[in-house]
Order: structure tokens, then sequence, then C-alpha cells
């Protein structure tokens, strides 16, 4: 049974407000995101990636861009349509490094241009996780009539193993997927409400339990066939990180495609 998605929109600082009265970042934050939503929405799938994904899947992370999987042969026509309702490409700075922010167009939904406090609606290729339709789920959008997409649990998780196989071990884009993956781990599967856990708490907060009922979880997928054919191994290196064998660094990338194998004696924990 589909859900609402709404949008956590955090009302960005005080703005000096424009002499224009038709200026689009006089209206309210949430509605500027609508409005765009709602005329994206009428020209393709808007699949939700990113912190609204976060969110869906129980990540306690801020709303701050807003991020949608778009067909890539589309993105260029969508950014020019954001751009024709006068928000603008958000210009980053050369510090800021890694395809999953360079990837795709940002565009403004505030005035602001500090990279520190911009707010923006990221359009990104969707062939990076190359989800299919069959793992999405559509959901329609709080107060509106617009529908997106959100992949199913296994998909989200499949796509990012398939990303870190893209990217070699110590570069940036890596280092974000295998954040993501922990946190994935610790908040979706584990039902955890924090990042890490201390071996001292580990009786207190059941985590013999949370694990057997991760492993069990993940076993369903496989049982319900959700895994696509030739990435069945997934399945095993999920149960493995949730149990504490794989090491999540350990996990397959462009250098080591069949996962770079622990040293003897290696006792890292899946924190």
């Amino acid at each position: 049974m589909a859900t609402t998605t709404v949008l956590a929109t955090h009302p960005p600082p005080k703005e000096t407000k424009s002499d224009s009265e038709d200026d689009i970042f006089a209206l309210p934050l949430d509605e500027i995101v609508r409005r765009a939503l709602g005329v994206l929405s009428k020209r393709t799938r808007l699949i939700a990636w990113g912190s609204l994904l976060d969110q869906h899947l129980g990540l306690p992370r801020g709303q701050k861009n807003f991020t949608f999987l778009v067909p890539d042969e589309e993105l260029e026509g969508l950014s020019a349509t954001l751009t024709g309702m006068h928000l603008p490409i958000a210009t980053l700075p050369n510090w800021v490094v890694g395809d999953l922010l360079r990837l795709g167009r940002l565009h403004r939904v505030s005035r602001y241009t500090d990279p520190l406090r911009i707010q923006s609606i990221h359009l990104m290729p969707a062939s990076l996780p190359g989800y299919t339709e069959d793992e999405l789920e559509p959901i329609p959008l709080d107060k509106t009539e617009v529908i997106l997409y959100i992949p199913r649990p296994s998909a989200v998780y499949a796509g990012i193993l398939r990303m870190m196989r893209k990217y070699r071990l110590f570069c940036p884009e890596r280092y974000r997927l295998q954040s993501d993956l922990e946190l994935l781990v610790n908040y979706n599967l584990l039902g955890l409400d924090r990042g890490y856990v201390a071996d001292e708490d580990c009786e207190a907060l059941g985590m013999d339990q949370r694990i057997q009922h991760a492993v069990e979880r993940i076993r369903g997928w496989g049982k319900a066939g959700e895994w696509r054919p030739g990435e069945e191994s997934v399945e095993d290196l999920l149960v493995g990180v949730v149990k504490g064998d794989v090491f999540i660094g350990d996990l397959p990338s462009l250098d080591h495609p069949a996962g770079k194998t622990p040293r003897e004696g290696d006792t890292r924990s899946r924190s």
C-alpha cells in the first residue's frame, strides 16, 4: 500500500526581499519546490533519491537538496525547463569534488549561492544506480498531484553495491557510497537510532535479535525473487555486512572486482 511522501523542507535563513513582485524566490521554499516538481512530473518520471529517499528509509537526514533521478536523455531538457522557471543552475566551487555532486544539474531554489547555504533541486542521470521499472513504487507527494517513484529497499542496496563497483577504493565517490551503505544498514536494517554501536552497548540494544531480524529480511528479498539475474551475490554480501563478517571497505570495487580480502587477523567490526 502506497504511503504519502512529504517534503520535509526546513526554512532557510531570512532572505532579503526582492523588489520584483514576480520573483520566484519571494515564495516559500516548499512552494517553489512543489511548483517545479509539478512541471517536471508532467514531462517525466521522477525517482526520489538522496536525502528524500533516505528519509523514506528511516535515516535522520535533513532535507537540504531535493535530488531526483531522471532519464539520461531527458536531463538537459528538464534542466532547461527549470531555468525557464527562473531557477538558475548552481555553480559549484572547485573544492567540491565527486561524481555524486558533479553529475547532473543543480538548480537553486533560493537566492543563496554560498555552497554552505545553497538549496537546490538536483537532477541526476537515472543510469547511475540503474533501477528498473519493476523496482519502483509510485508514491503521491503530499497535497499535490505529483507522483514520485521510490525504489524498493532491496533495489536501493543492490544499486549502492552496483555503483561501488564503478569506482576505485579511496576515491570520494567510493567513500560516500560506503558511508551511505553503513547508515542504511544501521538505521534501516538494524533499526538503530545511531550510526555507531560500542561493544558494551550491544547487549542492551539487543543486537543479536536485531541482526537475526535483518538477516531474515534480506533472505526474504531473495526468496521473493527481488535480486536481478547475476546479482544474487548481493544477498550474501549484505548478510555478511550485517553480521560483521564483511567489512564495507572490502566490498567489490573497480580495482578489486571480487572484493578486497581482509588481512589475516583483521578483526574490524561492521562499523
